[in-house]
């Protein structure tokens, strides 16, 4: 079967039973459930490796991958999964967290943080810095260490470098945004139609805003990154589809990041949907979007570990 045709296929699946169930009028536990159930499209890799762990009282699934022990790194990867804040689990991004782990010979640690409603802005981020704080505490080097997210887990990893910034921790080697959601003002709604993307609707995400911000202003940068001073955070590598309501976000990112004069490389996947990366392994695309992960990842950790970071002044 060609790409070309096995691409229609994951988009007319993702049309018919994921987009209608992401989202309102569908309570959350529901959409939970049903995402999970969706994972029939997301291949792990054989001698994919997983444990259990308990980090800070957060639950973590550790993924690693047997295949080539004797090429074996100090990687580090933070994956922080997507949902809109309100879903999304370790399992439901099991495929795809497990293809960084071969590919990038790293292990990967998946926060399964707390979700909005039950716990609103900012209980993630909360969640995820203890992570990162953990993965120091147990000896594991900045300079191994990138954090990587899609959705609205990408905005989680611009939140969470943000709070190391503020709390003068040094940065990961590198962070990794794919189809990042930063502008929870959601600007682009009344230029873009959502009839572009298989996935995402507008109304999922606005509902899913108000649960996770709770009243807080749509703005704060720790919610809306396109509106932080980027300055002084680690070198970048931005993922997103042109067939996406999220391309837009992913822009304005990568202009603030150039403004702040980040080193930022920004990556338009033509036909590319809405974190097109959970079908590595089926799709073409999807593995050539990890490749570029494990070779961004390849340079930044090369490139911290010849130039240690020292925690912000």
């Amino acid at each position: 079967m060609t790409d070309k045709i096995k691409i229609k296929i994951v988009k007319g699946f993702l049309r018919s039973l994921v987009k209608p169930m992401f989202g309102p009028p569908l309570s959350y536990p529901l959409q939970r459930s049903w995402l999970n159930a969706m994972t029939a499209l997301n291949f792990a890799p054989k001698q994919t490796q997983r444990a259990a762990l308990n980090v800070a009282g957060v639950p973590v699934q550790r993924v690693s991958n047997t295949a080539d022990a004797g090429a074996a790194t100090d990687n580090i990867i933070l994956y922080l999964h997507g949902g809109a804040y309100c879903a999304g689990t370790a399992k439901s991004h099991a495929g795809l967290t497990a293809h960084l782990a071969k590919k990038c010979q790293a292990q990967v640690f998946v926060p399964e943080y707390r979700l909005a409603p039950e716990h609103p802005f900012p209980a993630a981020i909360d969640d995820c810095l203890s992570c990162y704080e953990w993965l120091l505490a147990q000896g594991h080097k900045p300079a191994n260490i990138i954090l990587a997210g899609d959705s609205a887990g990408g905005g989680l990893v611009m939140a969470t470098a943000l709070r190391l910034k503020e709390k003068n921790l040094a940065q990961p080697a590198g962070l990794v945004l794919i189809s990042p959601w930063v502008d929870l003002t959601l600007a682009n709604r009344q230029q873009v139609s959502d009839k572009i993307d298989p996935l995402l609707r507008w109304s999922t995400l606005e509902a899913a805003t108000q649960c996770y911000l709770n009243g807080i202003d749509r703005k704060d940068p720790l919610a809306s990154a396109i509106f932080a001073d980027l300055s002084g955070l680690a070198p970048m590598l931005i993922q997103v589809g042109s067939e996406e309501i999220l391309l837009g976000d992913a822009q304005r990112l990568y202009d603030q990041a150039k403004k702040y004069q980040v080193d930022v490389s920004f990556n338009l996947y033509q036909q590319g949907w809405h974190v097109f990366h959970l079908q590595a392994g089926l799709i073409n695309m999807a593995d050539q979007a990890i490749d570029e992960i494990s070779q961004f990842m390849d340079g930044v950790t090369a490139a911290s570990a010849s130039h240690p970071q020292e925690a912000c002044s």
